[in-house]
């Protein structure tokens, strides 16, 4: 017992017997028998982020409700309660909620033997020596982090492990009086005995282990339903990630399969007898795929045939997937070559309706005002279809049809929400009836319709002093084609060149390219045939990718193909001799007709298009899947990569950004800094002092460093009106650049000295300063306390986005495992940063000097991220360490 209590729990100072200190520490993670090793580098590191954003909704969650601490055990001590297991697979692994085992195709884990106790400002965990290496990963952002663990040389005796974990959840929930347990049944009917009859919880109340009494006389106990809070309920970026790559995937595959059908249908003509077999892989898709066992009936299947003829002339298509709503509708069309106009009429509405859905979009997404969208859908239609120059649509006018909106917002469930919810998956559709007949006044066609599911992200950024709204949209249905015309198919043949077809949607359509006669002809299973004269183009753009590929971006003036197609983007690959056809054949064809070539690149719109769609040719990111999910889901969603962060930033809380951390690529409006700051931090033992010496002997040559130290004697650790008066002192010093090595006092955290830097009173100043790097110092003889036991705050010492460097002293050559050991453990704690080894506690080589000391490092794009998820609002000045020693 007096082993335990030396060896564990909260970081505090004991007077014991009026004689002896010992210290308990914040994180005991066992003796280190092995390296820190983890398969699935990028999952782990996504996971961590998604553990850390969970935890920091929980922990606001109780601080909103005045609760003091959640509990969960899971395994035989909760008589395996699902509750528990559900929650701890949902906080530490990233699993959802109604898929909570998805985790183990990514991981063999073994997660029985975990208690978790989260409090409002800090996490404690128990787990077993042989998770600790696994489990660890997963927890390296959270900052306050307590773990309770045996060492190796210890975890062979049950009875000592049995104690351990007893004593270990009695110090876990000391001090806490309201304590809330998972429970999903109805909170009218729970009954605290059944909590009590929980073996750990029984073994609580023992006298041998110093136990009060019963837990539930101890402690209030308050049945929680995570099901419907908000961190289980609210999207964030693991429930997206999983509707991404899992749920949108199996959707588009099913719904390209279905395309397919309805191409082969038409060949052999039997599509108006055998509708029902053409949707079938979507219908199939709902009722045997969906894991709840819910079918919808909301999935429309409508095919409108033909004013005179009675052929199939349009299919509309909308599918509602439950649980999670992922909503899309569409409309497609069939030219059944017997008059067009009514076509042209059709697929003029429908792309006008789809451009307009955008832009209606966008416009929630800036205005958040869902009251005034049909208004505004109904004049930029009106707008849109104006802008048709068909000969079809001189006559028709757009308020003779009757136009439809609505939006919809639902949770992770399903469940509708309000609109205004911003952490919810939405619904945007548009229906247009009343739509005459050109040829037949008195036939009206049934509705067209197009839906698009979306997400949207807000935070608040500063820049200037100025603070505004940044908004990031994600269509989710982007994927899935938004045009299809079928009319006849050619066939391939040795003229014909296979190519990819980009048209205005974000797809990209395989297709045959032919020249015959003066004629361009394109022919592809999910578009209408394309007929366009060469007299007819208008410019072309061309784009090479080396030997690889080659873009060629069309804008024409033909009347005879519908809107979406005024202009589009063909690409040639080398495989199928399409880049050699392109540069002997086809542009010097067009030289002869005397084509506007323009210099410019290919538009935005479809440069970022074909960029990705080049890197999914030439990487095969189809096959990442399994070990780089990030990459799978930007090579269909190339705006991912900024939503991404932007989720994550909005999901921690109301607090303001730096608008070049959220858009890197901007470029600050201020004077050139000249003033370069370098900081050493570090725990106790860890030399700073020498390697300052160091790294200033090994630069004079180079440049000259002013050294930067908290004035002896004083009594803070650190104090930021001292930090800033010197920095104010030394930028009177001219523009000529300075360099300033700042050595920070153990335990300090870098956020506070960054903070006081870039939030430094005077605008001059605070323009003038430059923070270059962070390096924290470690001497791998004081890494631990003890064998059982770390330093305090070695997580935050270390963490991932604030520090670019580790500079490791006490390296004996004669201890070579023990050193790899504790190196692999500090490079699980920051897998991005690089580790300098001090040679004999005396000399750093030159490229390790030079990367200490390099003036960008801190500025790299990929970091502020991590560091507003590690150290949520300090750039707002709101975030509060906790000190390391609790008096």
């Amino acid at each position: 017992k007096q082993w335990y209590q030396q060896s564990t729990g909260s970081f505090k100072l004991y007077q014991h017997y009026k004689s002896i200190t010992f210290i308990e520490v914040m994180v005991v993670i066992g003796s280190i028998s092995q390296p820190f090793q983890t398969e699935k580098k990028t999952c782990v590191k996504d996971a961590s982020t998604l553990c850390l954003l969970r935890i920091n909704k929980i922990q606001r969650y109780l601080v909103d409700n005045n609760i003091e601490g959640f509990v969960a055990v899971n395994g035989i001590d909760s008589r395996y309660n699902p509750d528990c297991r559900h929650l701890i697979n949902f906080i530490l692994f990233g699993c959802s909620m109604y898929k909570s085992g998805s985790f183990s195709k990514y991981f063999d884990i073994d997660t029985d033997e975990i208690v978790m106790v989260i409090k409002p400002s800090k996490v404690v965990l128990y787990v077993t020596h042989n998770q600790i290496k696994t489990i660890l990963p997963f927890l390296v952002k959270v900052h306050d982090l307590q773990i309770h663990c045996l060492g190796a040389n210890i975890s062979s005796d049950e009875n000592i492990v049995e104690d351990h974990k007893v004593y270990s959840f009695i110090s876990m929930t000391q001090g806490i009086n309201t304590i809330a347990v998972p429970y999903s049944n109805d909170s009218n009917d729970f009954d605290p005995m059944v909590i009590e009859k929980w073996p750990l919880l029984q073994a609580y109340a023992l006298e041998d282990y110093g136990s009060q009494g019963f837990f539930g006389l101890t402690h209030k106990l308050l049945p929680l339903n995570f099901e419907k809070l908000p961190v289980f309920s609210d999207f964030d970026l693991g429930s997206l990630k999983h509707l991404l790559k899992d749920t949108s995937v199996l959707l588009n595959f099913q719904w390209n399969t279905m395309i397919k059908n309805v191409s082969n249908m038409i060949k052999s003509g039997s599509l108006d007898n055998c509708l029902d077999k053409a949707v079938d892989p979507v219908v199939s898709y709902l009722e045997h795929g969906n894991q709840t066992g819910d079918v919808n009936d909301a999935t429309v299947f409508g095919l409108e045939n033909h004013a005179v003829t009675r052929k199939p002339f349009f299919i509309t298509c909308s599918v509602e997937e439950v649980p999670s709503s992922l909503t899309c509708g569409r409309t497609y069309f069939i030219h059944d070559n017997v008059d067009s106009s009514d076509l042209v009429l059709l697929s003029s509405i429908y792309d006008a309706m789809a451009a307009t859905t955008h832009r209606t979009i966008q416009r929630f997404l800036n205005t958040q005002n869902a009251s005034k969208l049909l208004q505004y859908f109904t004049k930029k239609f009106t707008e849109k279809l104006s802008t048709y120059k068909y000969p079809q649509l001189v006559n028709f006018k757009a308020s003779s049809v009757k136009i439809e909106v609505s939006l919809e917002a639902f949770d992770v469930k399903g469940n509708k929400v309000s609109s205004n919810s911003k952490s919810s998956m939405k619904v945007f559709g548009a229906t247009i009836s009343n739509i005459s007949s050109l040829q037949n006044a008195k036939v009206v066609y049934k509705p067209l319709i197009f839906q698009d599911t979306f997400f949207e992200s807000h935070i608040m950024v500063k820049n200037d002093d100025v603070s505004a709204d940044d908004s990031e949209l994600l269509i989710v249905t982007d994927v899935i084609p938004t045009y299809v015309q079928w009319n006849h198919f050619g066939e391939k043949n040795e003229d014909s060149v296979p190519c990819s077809l980009l048209c205005n949607d974000v797809n990209t359509y395989e297709a045959m390219f032919k020249l015959e006669n003066s004629t361009i002809e394109i022919t592809s299973p999910y578009s209408t045939l394309l007929q366009i004269r060469i007299n007819d183009l208008k410019e072309i753009r061309v784009k090479r990718s080396g030997s690889i590929s080659v873009a060629v971006h069309i804008e024409h003036s033909s009347n005879c193909l519908p809107p979406f197609l005024k202009r589009f983007c063909l690409v040639f690959w080398q495989r199928g001799k399409g880049v050699r056809f392109t540069t002997d054949t086809l542009l010097p064809l067009f030289r002869e007709y005397n084509i506007p070539e323009s210099t410019e690149n290919l538009p935005s719109d479809f440069l970022l298009r074909y960029e990705n769609i080049v890197t999914v040719k030439t990487n095969d990111v189809g096959n990442l899947g399994t070990s780089d999910d990030g990459r799978m889901i930007e090579s269909s969603y190339p705006t991912y990569p900024a939503f991404a962060p932007h989720i994550m930033l909005s999901s921690l809380g109301k607090f303001t950004y730096n608008q070049l951390d959220v858009n890197p690529a901007m470029k600050a409006e201020s004077l050139d800094p000249f003033i370069f700051i370098t900081l050493l931090i570090g725990i106790p033992g860890g030399n700073q002092e020498k390697i300052c010496s160091i790294i200033t002997e090994g630069t004079k040559e180079d440049h000259h460093f002013i050294v930067l130290r908290q004035p002896l004697g004083s009594e803070e650790l650190f104090s930021a009106n001292n930090l800033q008066k010197a920095l104010q002192m030394l930028s009177k010093r001219g523009n000529d650049p300075i360099r300033v090595m700042v050595i920070v006092s153990a335990y300090v955290e870098v956020p506070e000295v960054v903070a006081a830097i870039v939030h430094h009173p005077d605008k001059l100043v605070r323009q003038s300063c430059h923070v270059s790097s962070v390096s924290t110092c470690i001497d791998l003889r004081n890494l631990f306390i003890s064998n059982q036991t770390c330093f305090p705050k070695i997580i935050e010492q270390c963490s991932e986005g604030w520090v670019n460097n580790i500079i490791v002293t006490g390296c004996n050559p004669s201890k070579q495992k023990g050193k790899d050991e504790r190196i692999s453990f500090l490079r699980t704690l920051n897998p991005s940063c690089s580790i300098i080894e001090v040679v004999g506690n005396n000399y750093v080589d030159k490229d390790s000097i030079e990367e200490i000391c390099a003036v960008d490092a801190f500025s790299e794009s990929t970091l502020p991220i991590s560091r507003h998820l590690t150290a949520p609002g300090w750039y707002s000045l709101k975030y509060k360490p906790n000190p390391p020693f609790i008096r």
